[in-house]
């Protein structure tokens, strides 16, 4: 089953997940603030085990973070 939100395909969304620290971002591939937001996840949780997956998969069990690395609250909402 693929969940739509809006116009945008959730199962086409990827993120970077921690496993350790049950966190993610959202990957926007063509966003610089978010590659370098990306880069400072990574490094952040260079010790944990970390993969990139769907977002469905991680949405509602991790912790979804903003670009800036805090906790975004509009997304845990939705």
């Amino acid at each position: 089953m693929v969940r739509l939100f809006g116009e945008i395909d959730l199962s086409m969304v990827r993120c970077r997940a921690c496993i350790k620290c049950k966190s993610y971002l959202v990957i926007h591939p063509n966003n610089p603030i978010n590659q370098v937001a990306l880069k400072t996840f990574e490094r952040n949780h260079s010790g944990h085990t970390i993969m990139t997956v769907d977002l469905n998969e991680v949405k509602g069990i991790y912790t979804p973070l903003s670009n800036n690395g805090k906790v975004n609250h509009s997304e845990e909402s939705s």
